[in-house]
């Protein structure tokens, strides 16, 4: 495939008013009154190729230019390695044996103009202009600026949320300040631990319904109705079995609080576990071993027991029944 170059067309001292004249800004080449200047000048067409013609036309600074296929701009506004040189006469044979000078410049393919001299400042600008950036390089540069500003708020988001090392009156404070607590919750200090409960009144009497303890050691025991909830219930919101984060005592503090607010969140498994719970504690308090009441209440806790000991899926009622 032959490749395809810009011919140059030699511009003599002797040109007549037919010969071509340089289209850059300012450029005398090619008229009479430069007519002494114009010794190993060359001229070159606009090129083609549509994409590297606009490069020539944005690179010559004259305004609103219009190139027809006249228009030639002159050898120099060309670096000098813009150019190649080739031979008037191409048979291989004869160029083997002759040492025949070069008589043509060849521009290379891709030449953009770039030399312009005596140009105005205000031009200047134009001549030698950044590439425009184009919509898909715009739209990636906004993807990489707002996955760095979400990087950013991530680690601000992170270094906050950390409360493995705040005392408990800051926590408190933290939770104050937080627009994403829940409603109703009351906080406190006592003794070594910080509270975070909800209250009812009955017959005119404050009630704890639900309470979640945090300890010194950022460990947490929750309540239901005064019961226990087993650890295993909310152990997928902690960190090692510790509350590292805001975030995770504000979860936690969800959890409970639909538990307490709607009985049909509660699984089956939190009240048969809260029931096992209950049962030990009265069988601890049943002085007498042998008695009927210890009996019935034993086969209830071992049948309870049973049931988190299968993975049968046995109905709770019935085991129930059978007790």
């Amino acid at each position: 495939m032959r490749q395809s170059h810009c011919l140059c067309i030699f511009c003599r001292a002797s040109q007549d008013s037919m010969g071509f004249k340089c289209a850059a800004y300012g450029c005398k080449s090619g008229y009479a009154s430069n007519a002494k200047n114009v010794r190993g000048v060359t001229f070159h067409a606009f090129p083609a190729d549509p994409e590297l013609r606009d490069k020539w036309i944005r690179a010559n600074p004259r305004k609103d230019f219009i190139p027809t296929r006249f228009s030639r701009i002159c050898s120099l506004h060309f670096q000098d390695c813009d150019f190649m040189e080739a031979r008037r006469d191409s048979n291989k044979s004869r160029l083997k044996t002759k040492s025949e000078k070069p008589v043509r410049k060849l521009l290379k393919k891709g030449a953009v103009p770039s030399k312009f001299s005596n140009v105005p400042s205000y031009l200047q600008s134009k001549a030698v202009s950044t590439p425009r950036q184009t919509k898909k390089s715009t739209s990636s540069s906004r993807q990489k600026d707002e996955a760095k500003r979400l990087e950013e708020l991530e680690v601000t988001f992170t270094a906050s949320d950390d409360i493995s090392q705040l005392s408990h009156p800051d926590i408190a404070q933290s939770l104050k300040s937080e627009s994403t607590v829940p409603e109703g919750f009351v906080v406190s200090e006592f003794d070594d631990s910080l509270l975070v409960y909800l209250m009812q009144m009955l017959n005119d009497v404050p009630r704890i319904v639900a309470c979640i303890c945090l300890k010194q050691d950022m460990s947490v025991v929750c309540s239901l109705d005064e019961k226990l909830v087993p650890e295993s219930h909310y152990s997928d919101l902690l960190t090692n079995r510790r509350v590292t984060k805001l975030s995770q005592l504000i979860n936690l503090m969800a959890r409970v609080k639909a538990w307490q607010v709607d009985s049909s969140s509660k699984p089956l498994s939190l009240y048969v576990q809260m029931a096992v719970s209950v049962l030990k504690g009265a069988l601890d308090n049943i002085s007498d071993r042998n008695s009927e009441e210890f009996r019935k209440k034993s086969q209830m806790f071992q049948c309870l027991c049973l049931l988190f000991c299968r993975d049968d899926g046995f109905n709770v009622f019935s085991i129930l029944i059978i007790c």
